[in-house]
């Protein structure tokens, strides 16, 4: 890999590390952010399959139900990019519902695995029971601390993104070192070979 590449990857985990903590310096403005991004990819979404209603209108029976729903993912798009401030509002609330059903379905699923002889599922369904007050507790008494615990979250898988550049450009220098001392050693083997046949 060239090294102008490799600099280029390490600026790119930089700037992704640092984007990261500002989205968990700033979380009002990263949950803003979320609505303004979905509303882009609802716009983008929404074109794709209006292209794909005019690619295949001719054959598709459903034709105009793929173009009502293009035409409804465009709406929506745009008016969350013009106005995300509804959808910011709702993001906690649903993080929190989210949150809520998985860890109903942990505690279900521990009672299964119970039923399996599974011993240490007792554990199972004290993760479980914990993220089902930790989303209640979003959900009814705190909103905010929702929103504050997602823009967390979105900050530190954008900084551990940045940082797998990092270790990206550690593994691909390590792989080239190897591949050039193996060169190097396949070169000597080839040129004591030429010798000995020259004699």
């Amino acid at each position: 890999m060239k090294k102008s590449t490799k600099i280029w990857m390490c600026l790119a985990g930089c700037a992704l590390v640092v984007l990261g903590v500002i989205c968990i310096a700033y979380p009002a403005d990263t949950i803003m952010s979320l609505a303004w991004a979905l509303g882009i990819m609802l716009v983008v979404s929404g074109c794709s399959t209006f292209g794909a209603w005019v690619t295949l209108r001719a054959i598709n029976p459903f034709g105009l139900l793929t173009f009502l729903t293009a035409l409804l993912q465009v709406i929506v798009g745009v008016l969350l990019i013009f106005n995300p401030a509804p959808l910011a509002l709702a993001l906690p609330f649903v993080f929190a519902f989210w949150v809520m059903y998985e860890g109903l379905s942990v505690m279900l699923d521990s009672f299964n695995y119970k039923r399996l002889g599974f011993g240490k599922w007792w554990i199972l369904c004290l993760l479980g029971a914990l993220a089902l007050f930790a989303g209640c507790y979003g959900m009814f008494s705190d909103p905010i601390a929702s929103a504050k615990v997602l823009a967390w979250i979105v900050g530190l898988a954008i900084i551990f993104d940045g940082i797998s550049y990092w270790v990206r450009v550690a593994a691909i220098s390590r792989v080239e070192k190897k591949l050039t001392r193996l060169n190097d050693r396949f070169r000597q083997v080839l040129d004591i070979e030429d010798i000995e046949e020259v004699k």
